[in-house]
């Protein structure tokens, strides 16, 4: 921590703080944002941490159901500023990195069983939705260094991921907690659900910059600004524990501004043929043929 100054700090000191760095009014904006777009959400919540086994707050957990059709967000909200934005670099996504992956759980249908034996029978796994179905296309840039920069009052630069890369644990910490909620999809309604789980850092407007690189390792392109990057995390999270373990691997974690959240709830969730975009049918369907002959 800087050495801080001696002086007692004044409500105006507080309400500067408030006013241009405090996360939580930033959350409070997204939160907004999100309800009034007809997205359920949790808000400042506690989980276990799956790595050191302590108490940890989420800022925001939402779900958007339409037609057995569910998708969960983790989201972590970071109120950076325009003088520390951040950059992120990116090269053409590989085919081995063009997927996301979907949950189809499936209930049995006999009203006859019990809850207990419907439980027993409950059966979900994850479907990998691949080539041009994906929300992650073959070619398109893909976030894999990400990193704030400024200039420092002697002039140089300096950057810095710590914070975000904090940012970007607490995402992924809150999605392992939420992994286990999609085995269990549909299971009350008794019916077949499809769940998708996407986690998201959302950051103000003008903060999030992108640069292209092609595989040679050129750069490509000048810095632009964007409302969306999505970076390829390839991590998998146990679904549901057991002799046989099911997994849910989560390919891409989403960096976003305020606007990009608001463009995305609008493009995906707020609709049938949005969700579709998401759970696209001969997507589903050749991902359950590949299951098969695995």
């Amino acid at each position: 921590m800087a050495k801080l100054k001696p002086e007692k700090v004044t409500p105006n000191d507080l309400l500067e703080y408030l006013e241009s760095q405090s996360d939580f009014s930033f959350e409070l904006r997204v939160l907004k944002m999100l309800r009034e777009n007809g997205v359920h959400c949790e808000h400042g919540g506690h989980y276990e941490d799956p790595v050191t086994k302590k108490s940890r707050e989420f800022d925001i957990r939402a779900v958007k159901t339409i037609s057995q059709k569910r998708v969960r967000m983790a989201i972590e909200c970071k109120n950076i500023r325009e003088h520390f934005p951040i950059l992120v670099s990116c090269v053409p996504r590989h085919k081995s990195e063009s997927y996301h992956q979907i949950v189809h759980s499936s209930i049995s249908s006999n009203s006859s069983l019990s809850a207990i034996d419907r439980h027993r029978h409950s059966r979900a796994k994850s479907l990998s939705i691949r080539d041009g179905y994906t929300l992650y296309k073959e070619g398109e840039p893909v976030g894999k260094s990400t990193v704030q920069v400024g200039r420092q009052h002697n002039n140089s630069i300096t950057a810095n991921d710590s914070e975000l890369f904090e940012k970007w644990g607490q995402c992924l910490s809150s999605a392992d907690d939420l992994v286990g909620l999609t085995y269990w999809d549909g299971f009350d309604e008794n019916e077949s659900f499809k769940s998708a789980l996407i986690p998201f850092v959302v950051v103000p407007d003008g903060c999030l910059w992108m640069v292209n690189y092609n595989e040679d390792g050129q750069r490509i392109s000048e810095p632009m600004q964007t409302e969306r990057c999505s970076c390829f995390i390839d991590k998998n999270f146990v679904m549901k524990a057991g002799i046989d373990n099911e997994y849910l691997w989560l390919s891409h974690l989403e960096i976003i501004t305020f606007n990009g959240m608001l463009s995305f709830v609008r493009e995906y969730l707020n609709s049938e043929e949005g969700m579709k975009k998401i759970f696209p049918l001969k997507g589903f369907l050749e991902a359950k043929q590949r299951a098969i002959k695995t």
